[in-house]
């Protein structure tokens, strides 16, 4: 496609863009009880990059990283004050799923380039435990996360909100944000999803599934090391599992199955109900002889939304895919698994699963020519979505749509029609493990 074709949708003018934009998510959280007419306005074009990034979970972060490494002029955009997402912020520590087994029956690590070297960081650091998935310490994770993205030259924008965006005969043509300075846009050549809930994408008008799941509050306890086993009385109590500090353990939470992550009245909901019940949950261990020391460190900033907004992509990536080694030529990374399932007949353990291969199309949209999707919306079925959501595919596919949207900004070209050798080639020279 020519690039100056494919780049003319854009209305943006001297002091602006006239909001036309699509807003408000596809579909209300909640039953309306009427309805407002947002008045138009010129929205103020703060910035041009080749790539936007939205959101900066493990995803944004390596797409952002791989994109600005590789050349392109990178904007990250991040509604909290640190990156990382659910894997820091969200005190969700492992780095699940770092190792999978081969066609030779081998158990080997996956997870390699930008979600190795966060790993390896961590390592020297002092800072992450366990070889296989590891668990990390969630402020050093922030500062790694940081360190990489300003050393890569990827300019942040913090306390930002992205609000919706503005398209025209399948291009986006900006990306607007809430924030402190007011409504503004963002113009860019590239975008990538990486918000989790595909925003985004539903904004742009691509097709989705949603799914309800699980939805949690995880928290971390103080002074665990401190429990006194001697003391009349004791009684062993679940006081979570292990992190680098010896003295803090995070405690995960499945929560309230079939919840809605998109509804902001749910939501609301959890949240409350959450913090109540773990304060009063500490407050009875506390109570158990040798357990007076233990104490509430800290509840994450951000529910821990499992699944909501799924692609319907260029291609579904299956779970018959994932257990039976399929190769793809477009493939930008490998993951691993961590959970038990029956495939045939057969119970397979997380040690016996075998790596899985990502394809590049299973991050390309159907219609939207430059939006890439990575993270746990990418384009999936439901039967994956245990393996799919985790941190360690979170970093692979966001690793594969940030080099990608690299090409596709300085080449001109469409996601669609993006050099997919080319993709692969920068992919390789950051380390990825392609298989």
């Amino acid at each position: 496609m020519n690039r100056r074709r494919f780049l003319s949708g854009a209305t943006l003018t001297a002091g602006g863009l006239a909001a036309g934009a699509r807003g408000a998510a596809a579909a209300p959280a909640a039953a309306a009880e009427g309805a407002v007419l947002e008045p138009a306005r010129e929205i103020p074009v703060v910035a041009k990059a080749d790539v936007v990034v939205v959101g900066g979970g493990p995803a944004g972060v390596a797409a952002a990283v791989a994109a600005a490494r590789a050349g392109a002029g990178t904007i990250l955009v991040e509604r909290y004050n640190h990156l990382g997402g659910l894997w820091t912020g969200g005190l969700v520590l492992p780095l699940l799923a770092t190792h999978g087994t081969g066609r030779d029956g081998k158990r080997r690590q996956v997870i390699a380039g930008l979600g190795g070297e966060m790993a390896q960081r961590l390592f020297a650091m002092k800072m992450a435990i366990h070889e296989i998935d590891p668990v990390i310490d969630p402020e050093a994770g922030k500062y790694v996360l940081e360190e990489m993205v300003k050393d890569a030259g990827v300019r942040m924008l913090y306390h930002v909100w992205a609000a919706g965006v503005v398209a025209k005969d399948g291009v986006i043509q900006a990306v607007l944000l809430e924030s402190k300075s007011g409504r503004v846009a963002l113009a860019p050549k590239i975008v990538v999803d990486c918000t989790g809930d595909g925003d985004v994408l539903a904004w742009a008008g691509e097709s989705f599934e949603t799914m309800r799941y699980h939805i949690g509050l995880v928290h971390r306890l103080g002074n665990v090391d401190r429990v006194d086993k001697s003391k009349p009385g004791y009684k062993k109590m679940n006081l979570g599992d292990a992190t680098p500090l010896k003295s803090v353990n995070w405690v995960n939470m499945q929560g309230e199955r079939d919840q809605d992550g998109l509804d902001l009245f749910n939501l609301s909901r959890l949240q409350q109900l959450y913090r109540l019940d773990i304060w009063k949950h500490v407050e009875k261990i506390r109570e158990v002889p040798g357990h007076e020391e233990v104490f509430l460190l800290d509840t994450a900033p951000q529910l821990g939304v499992r699944a909501s907004r799924i692609l319907d992509g260029r291609y579904r990536l299956t779970f018959e895919d994932t257990m039976t080694h399929k190769a793809f030529d477009d493939a930008i990374g490998i993951s691993g698994a961590w959970t038990s399932v029956t495939h045939g007949e057969a119970k397979v353990g997380p040690g016996q699963r075998p790596m899985w291969q990502i394809p590049y199309r299973s991050l390309v949209p159907k219609k939207t020519k430059n939006l890439l999707v990575a993270g746990r919306c990418f384009s999936y079925e439901k039967a994956l979505v245990e393996d799919a959501r985790v941190i360690g595919a979170c970093l692979v596919t966001g690793h594969g749509a940030g080099a990608a949207a690299a090409v596709a900004a300085k080449t001109g070209t469409s996601v669609q029609e993006a050099d997919v050798a080319a993709i692969r080639k920068t992919l390789v020279e950051q380390k990825a493990y392609l298989g």
